[in-house]
C-alpha cells in the first residue's frame, strides 16, 4: 500500500490531480462518498486539494496515512533485526511524502531507536542527536511554527465555541476540535473524572450537549478509559516491545513512539493501538524461527513451548 500510494502520489501532481480524479470518477462504484469537492477517493488511494503536495495513501488526510506507516515500519524493524530491507526503504519514502508532523517525529524517534539497537553509540552521540532534533523544531515550519499555529487557533476556537455552535448547528455540521483544543475541552468537562474514565456516557455527553468532534486519540482513550487506562495499555504495548528490545531505553523510545502517533485522530488510538493490550499474551512464542541475534543474546538457553 505504500507503494501504491508512492505511485499515485506522483500522478496526483499532473495537472492539480487531474488523472487521479479520472481515475476515481472511472471506478466510483469502489470510490468512498466523501460529500465533499475536496476529496477524490477509490479505497486504496486519497486526493485532498487542500493537501495537493501530501500523501494521503489510503487514509482521510496524510497524518493518518504517516502514522500508520510509522507504525508499519516500527513492526518491520522489529521482527526484521532493525534491517535497512526493501519494505523499511519503501514505507520510510511514503513517510516522507506524507510532511506529516507527528509522522515525522514519530519516524525520527524511531530510526534514532534503531541507531542505539544496532550501534549503541555515544553519550556525545545521542547529544548531537538532541541538538538536531531541538535545532529543527524553531526552524522547521511543520514542526514548531505548525505547532504554535495550531495551538493559537485552537484557543481562539474555545473562546468562541457558543458561536461555532451556531454556525455548525445551521449546517448539520459536528465542530471540529483540533489536537490541542480536544485537550483542553475535554479536561474542563470531566477533570478528575479522567482518572478512572467514564466510558459510553462520554459519547453521549460530548454529543447531546456540544457536537463537538474530538482530534486527539490520547485524550479521547483518557475521557474513555482514564488514565488508569491508558496506563495498563502502555504497560503492554512496552511488555511487547521488551521482548524484541530487553533494554528500559529502548522500550521508552517505543512508548514515546506510539504517544506521538496517537496525538492524532482516535481512530489511530481506539481501536488500532488496543491490539497491544493483547499482543503481549503471545510473548512465550518460540522466537528460534527469528533470526534478531540482539534479541537472542537475551533470551533463555531452553525456549519455552509455541502457543
Amino acid at each position: 500500500m505504500a507503494l501504491i500510494s508512492i505511485v499515485f502520489y506522483v500522478l496526483q501532481f499532473y495537472q492539480d490531480g487531474a488523472i487521479v480524479k479520472a481515475i476515481g470518477k472511472a471506478f466510483e462504484s469502489i470510490t468512498v462518498e466523501t460529500f465533499s469537492l475536496r476529496y477524490t477517493n477509490f479505497l486504496i488511494f486519497t486526493y485532498d486539494t487542500i493537501h495537493y503536495y501530501r500523501n494521503s495513501g489510503f487514509c482521510w488526510e496524510p497524518g493518518a496515512f504517516g502514522s500508520f506507516l510509522t507504525l508499519a515500519l516500527m513492526f518491520n524493524f522489529l521482527i526484521n533485526d532493525f534491517k535497512l530491507n526493501k519494505e523499511a526503504l519503501i514505507i520510510t519514502l511514503a513517510i516522507l511524502t506524507t510532511v506529516s508532523t507527528t509522522a515525522y517525529l514519530g519516524a525520527f524517534i524511531l530510526y534514532f531507536l534503531r541507531y542505539r539497537v544496532l550501534s549503541r553509540g555515544s553519550k556525545i552521540t545521542i547529544i548531537i542527536f538532541a541538538v538536531i532534533f531541538a535545532l529543527a523544531i524553531p526552524n522547521v515550519p511543520f514542526l514548531g511554527e505548525k505547532v504554535v499555529e495550531i495551538y493559537e487557533q485552537d484557543i481562539r476556537d474555545l473562546k468562541e465555541l457558543e458561536q461555532l455552535s451556531v454556525y455548525y448547528e445551521d449546517v448539520e455540521r459536528q465542530i471540529p476540535l483540533n489536537r490541542f483544543a480536544s485537550v483542553i475541552f475535554l479536561y474542563e468537562q470531566f477533570n478528575w473524572k479522567l482518572f478512572l474514565g467514564v466510558s459510553n456516557q462520554y459519547n453521549e455527553y460530548y454529543i447531546n450537549e456540544f457536537n463537538v468532534n474530538i482530534s486527539n486519540g490520547i485524550m479521547d482513550f483518557v475521557t474513555k478509559f482514564g488514565m488508569v487506562g491508558l496506563m495498563v495499555l502502555l504497560y503492554r504495548y512496552g511488555k511487547l516491545c521488551w521482548a524484541y528490545l530487553r533494554k528500559t531505553e529502548y522500550v521508552c523510545y517505543s512508548i514515546l513512539i506510539l504517544l506521538i502517533l496517537s496525538f492524532g485522530e482516535p481512530i489511530l488510538m481506539l481501536p488500532i493501538c488496543v491490539i497491544f493490550i493483547f499482543l503481549p499474551t503471545f510473548k512465550k512464542q518460540d522466537f528460534s524461527a527469528l533470526s534478531f541475534d540482539y534479541r537472542s543474546k537475551y533470551l533463555p538457553l531452553k525456549r519455552p513451548n509455541t502457543i
